[in-house]
């Protein structure tokens, strides 16, 4: 199974989590942390004990809501390169809805390139001027 680990400002990855358990049920491999009140090493702290949780071959994505912030900095300082797994910046509900759906039948790259295109169709204008 690939896992997930959201990183956020604020409460907005735990809500998203929140949100797709409502939906779906309880999701195993799917976890959120804040970077409120916690410093850059605190985070940093958090993905790297993550990645190792994941074990020698490890398959997980990281979403993260802002590239170039603390959270971006931290997944990247955190092992997420050495280890291979992919950081995906931008995160909303339709790319988590995608995630828990297809990680069990996809491969992981595959798995994240749908993620992302799911995540970009679900940004658009619904009415109103265009």
């Amino acid at each position: 199974m690939i896992q997930a680990l959201v990183l956020t400002h604020g409460a907005i990855g735990a809500e998203l989590v929140r949100v797709v358990e409502l939906i779906l049920g309880p999701t195993e491999g799917l976890r959120a942390e804040t970077n409120q009140g916690r410093s850059a090493r605190e985070m940093t702290e958090i993905v790297s004990a993550w990645v190792s949780e994941l074990g020698p071959d490890p398959h997980g994505v990281v979403f993260i809501d802002d590239y170039g912030g603390s959270c971006a900095n931290a997944a990247r300082l955190g092992g997420t390169e050495a280890a291979n797994i992919p950081v995906v910046s931008g995160i909303n509900l339709t790319m988590l809805l995608a995630m828990v759906t297809w990680r069990d039948e996809l491969e992981p790259a595959e798995l994240v390139q749908r993620v992302v295109d799911q995540g970009r169709k679900a940004v658009t204008v619904v009415g109103g001027a265009r």
